[in-house]
């Protein structure tokens, strides 16, 4: 007799070459634009633009991307996954080049805003394709990891370049064409992605708990992102307050967006050995102390150090948070739409950082951004303990499922 060998009790795609970089490339696509955010509002100060049409500009960028996400991630979770990432960062390509080639405020501000809107479908694509791996921990720090590395790179290089309507949104055309080039590698939702049966750490059915975590994370997710944003778009105004100049404060992002590599580094190396409610508790609680802190800082060493402090934990804290709404659903079900309701938050960033700042100054700005990070802990906890339970009950659902077969 032959036994067939019995297949892994993780119904998710494993890791390869191809599925992987489509995955972490779109990935990267979609966040472009909020990374390059103090960029982005550089390049608008030079096209004409004070530092409040600025970030209104901005801030309709960024909603057009987490309007499209939203919109779509009912198709990203689904088989249109691929073709959907193909359309929007096509669009993308073609708006992003025009903001670049053409000497005109009204044709930047137009292209950015439509490049916007295009990137939304690489924020539900890559999300849900996120979920779609194994390993969600591992997955989302890779990507993140990925990010981080690629992030640091641009934002070192641009500022050699020179901040300019060019280099920024040059840079945005560039990565959704690579993109657009690899997308037609992003993997499919697998067939059993559900659990359903009911985990014993929860004693809940795993489907209406499930539900009301996901909404929940989509929740959680977008408040403290928005006032993690606001301190990284922000950072020109913080850094003008203490005397960092432009040059300066480019090479303390580029530094910042390194110290993410740190984080996500050890979510990688050590996947979901190290839980998620635990290190999410840590990091959010630590992000809020710096954040905090942020505002009492008056030499620029010790700001830019806090920055980089913040950004570091914050990369940690991102990738467990994708990896907590992958966890909930393989099919993307929740990870798909996360970047985007993400994006909602972040959008306003730029407004909502200027507005306090300008209404209450920057000691009371940064203490209502690090209250947030503490006012969400609890909810995040709870939401990390139903994904694990969700991840658990998968893996049972599918080896309930399989069958030894004996071939004569």
């Amino acid at each position: 007799m032959n036994h067939t060998p019995a297949p892994t009790t993780d119904p998710r795609h494993p890791l390869t070459l191809r599925n992987g970089s489509a995955t972490f490339i779109v990935a990267l696509a979609s966040l472009m634009m909020a990374n390059l955010a103090p960029f982005i509002m550089t390049a608008l100060g030079h096209l004409g633009f004070d530092v409040i049409a600025s970030g209104n500009i901005l801030t309709w960028a960024l909603l057009a991307s987490a309007l499209v996400g939203l919109g779509t991630s009912r198709l990203a979770a689904g088989s249109a996954r691929r073709t959907l990432a193909i359309a929007g960062l096509a669009v993308a390509v073609v708006a992003f080049g025009a903001a670049t080639l053409i000497q005109n405020p009204t044709v930047a501000v137009t292209g950015l805003i439509l490049g916007g809107a295009g990137v939304g479908a690489a924020i539900s694509t890559s999300g849900a394709a996120l979920a779609a791996l194994r390993n969600p921990n591992r997955i989302s720090a890779a990507s993140g990891l990925v990010n981080r590395i690629l992030i640091t790179i641009v934002l070192a290089i641009i500022p050699l370049i020179g901040i300019t309507q060019g280099s920024v949104f040059g840079t945005l055309a560039l990565i959704s064409l690579v993109g657009l080039a690899l997308a037609t590698w992003l993997p499919n939702a697998p067939e059993h992605a559900e659990p359903v049966d009911v985990t014993t750490s929860l004693q809940i059915a795993e489907p209406r708990r499930i539900t009301i975590a996901g909404f929940a994370v989509l929740l959680v997710f977008p408040l403290w992102g928005t006032s993690e944003d606001a301190i990284w778009t922000m950072a020109p105004v913080l850094g003008d307050a203490v005397g960092v100049s432009e040059q300066s404060l480019g090479f303390t992002l580029s530094i910042a967006a390194a110290g993410g590599i740190l984080g996500m580094l050890v979510v990688t190396i050590f996947g979901a050995r190290i839980g998620r409610a635990l290190p999410l508790a840590i990091a959010l609680a630590l992000g809020g102390v710096l954040k905090i802190w942020i505002g009492f800082a008056a030499d620029p060493a010790l700001l830019g150090a806090l920055i980089i402090g913040v950004n570091t934990i914050y990369a940690f804290a991102f990738s467990l948070f994708i990896a907590t709404a992958a966890g909930l659903d393989a099919r993307g079900r929740w990870s798909g739409p996360l970047l985007g309701a993400y994006l909602v938050g972040s959008s306003f960033a730029p407004l909502l950082g200027g507005a306090l700042i300008a209404q209450l100054g920057i000691p009371a700005f940064a203490l209502i951004m690090g209250i947030v990070s503490f006012v969400v802990i609890v909810p995040t906890a709870m939401i990390a303990r139903v994904s694990v339970g969700a991840e658990r009950a998968l893996a049972r659902a599918a080896t309930r499922g399989e069958a030894h077969t004996l071939v004569p």
